[in-house]
């Protein structure tokens, strides 16, 4: 089960980052950690690479379903293997429903080139199908692992999603930083 779950956290979340890295602006976050590490050839040739089969790919695959495969491992972090199911579903159904909000925001005060973004409805869509796949996912893995369960308080799996959601949110916004 710890596979599953590493795997459901951490293969969203770098597919999610090489869709940035080949085909997004040169002028996101993960550009500068590039030229920091000094890997800069590696991925210009990855881009020219990638570029021969950008037409292969529709537009919302390259921008709106990085935001969810983000909010997809995001529900793996929140969702698998806990004890409290239902007050972590809680919290993740809160987050999905914030996302959500903040498109909405971007609707009537973002635009293309402003901080706060530009409204997508294909962005609701993948938010709406990461959320609903992993709460499926993690209610079956949940139901055939029992024997999994630890034991835990709410105190400290309430301290877990607060980590977790700061985790994340820094994950979430590094591709707009800078």
């Amino acid at each position: 089960m710890k596979k599953i779950k590493f795997t459901l956290i951490f293969l969203p979340l770098i597919l999610g980052v090489l869709i940035y890295l080949l085909y997004r602006s040169r002028n996101l976050f993960y550009y500068n950690l590039i030229h920091y590490f000094d890997v800069n050839g590696y991925v210009v040739l990855a881009r020219q690479t990638a570029k021969l089969y950008r037409k292969l790919f529709p537009t919302w695959s390259i921008y709106s379903l990085p935001d969810g495969l983000w909010l997809f491992s995001t529900g793996a972090a929140f969702l698998l293997c806990r004890n409290h199911y239902l007050f972590h579903a809680i919290w993740y159904s809160f987050i999905y429903l914030l996302m959500i909000a903040t498109e909405y925001v971007q609707k009537f005060y973002g635009g293309h080139g402003t901080a706060i973004g530009t409204y997508d409805k294909k962005d609701i869509v993948a938010f709406t199908a990461a959320y609903i796949s992993i709460n499926v996912i993690s209610f079956i893995l949940n139901k055939l692992d029992n024997q999994y369960k630890y034991k835990s308080n709410l105190k400290i799996e309430f301290i877990e999603n607060i980590s977790y959601t700061i985790i994340f949110l820094i994950i979430g916004l590094l591709p707009s930083m800078l």
